[in-house]
């Protein structure tokens, strides 16, 4: 009897070795958590941007609207029949000088 209690206490303490001083043990344990959570903020980020891309993809499908703003920021268009008025301000090397 005596020797199964020294061999289940033996037993016992190889595990509680392997569980808190070997590189697999707890240690591994947490450092795994921590990808997994570091992991979880980046789905979300991802999940995040996508949501925003399929809302434009479905502006750019359904409105017209949306297409024509694009175009107007994006690349400069205007209507046709629109007029468009482009005011420069004034370069600092000719506002000191006067006509002579």
């Amino acid at each position: 009897m005596k020797l199964i209690t020294i061999l289940l206490v033996f037993l016992l303490l190889i595990m509680q070795v392997n569980i808190w001083l070997t590189k697999d043990g707890y240690s591994r344990i947490l450092e795994i958590k921590e990808l997994i959570q570091d992991q979880q903020e980046e789905n979300n980020e991802m999940a995040s941007r996508n949501s925003q891309l399929n809302e434009e993809i479905k502006d750019l499908k359904d409105g017209i609207s949306a297409i024509e703003e694009k175009a107007r920021v994006d690349i400069g268009m205007i209507k046709e029949g629109e007029e468009f008025y482009l005011i420069a301000e004034p370069r600092p090397d000719m506002e000191n000088k006067t006509d002579d």
